[in-house]
């Protein structure tokens, strides 16, 4: 269903085809608009329908992964803006109801549309950065875990945070390639407070995505040490048990001299029997 958040602007939650149809008819907006703005695989974009003038931008916002293989993960937020409202979609509801109940909704208005997409991007970029901090701090309470006795638990939560990096990295990058679109003017009006609006968003998204790099490299450092640390560790068992099945073969080898017919020291004495 869809929610008329204020005259201006419309959060398409669902992909009811009542909703779609009343957004159609009433905002004239292209019908691929709202597949590609449903669609929670659709990648960052941007693009302009020239018939209609409505502008469609889709920015990876972070969310909660629901599987077991990462912490994280990133999908689309749709933004359609139109001369009459700006339609918003959120792939993840849990983010959706993040969204709308921050103070960023407070103090947004959506007749300036520029400032508003704007705004809304710039809260996602903080978003990245605020939930690479949280696996930089999971990541050093992982890290003294190992130090102290290494679970398989331990390295599988690594292995969860590796992978949020690597969506964060991935979806950081296309954000990166919309803003740099939008900077050149082309589809969206840019004034001064627009365009210093657009280079603490680029800020922003630069400092997220070095931010994800430099953990991520740390994190296959870190793995990379444990690695070698549980090889030397096999190599040292594999030494001694080696080296331990040899002398265990020493007796087996000097008894099975005795059962041949052979010559052998100490035989011929006395006291000696076998």
């Amino acid at each position: 269903m869809s929610e008329n958040l204020t005259r201006e602007w419309i959060n398409f939650s669902d992909q009811m085809p009542f909703d779609k149809n009343y957004l159609l008819k009433s905002f004239n907006i292209p019908e691929e608009f709202l597949s590609y703005a449903t669609d929670k695989d659709e990648s960052a974009r941007i693009e302009m329908d020239d018939e209609t003038k409505s502008l469609l931008i889709i920015f990876d916002i972070p969310f909660e992964d629901q599987t077991d293989v990462a912490y994280y993960s990133s999908g689309p937020m749709s933004f359609i803006v139109t001369k009459e409202v700006i339609i918003t979609n959120v792939a993840d509801k849990k983010m959706a109801t993040i969204l709308k109940n921050s103070k960023l909704v407070d103090h947004l208005n959506p007749k300036y549309k520029t400032s508003f997409v704007l705004h809304f991007m710039l809260a996602i970029a903080k978003l990245y950065v605020d939930r690479i901090r949280i696996l930089n701090r999971k990541r050093i309470l992982i890290e003294q875990a190992l130090g102290k006795t290494p679970k398989n638990e331990d390295l599988i939560n690594l292995m969860k945070i590796e992978r949020s990096l690597i969506y964060f990295i991935m979806s950081l990058k296309s954000n990166s390639l919309v803003i740099n679109k939008i900077k050149s003017g082309k589809y969206l009006k840019l004034y001064d407070e627009e365009k210093e609006l657009l280079d603490d968003l680029m800020i922003e998204v630069d400092q997220a995505f070095d931010m994800s790099n430099i953990s991520n490299k740390i994190l296959n450092e870190m793995t990379d040490s444990y690695d070698s640390i549980i090889n030397n560790n096999t190599n040292s068992v594999m030494k001694f048990l080696t080296s331990y099945s040899i002398i265990l073969t020493i007796p087996t080898i000097i008894f099975s001299f005795y059962g041949m017919n052979v010559p052998l020291p100490l035989t011929n004495l006395p006291k000696v029997s076998w």
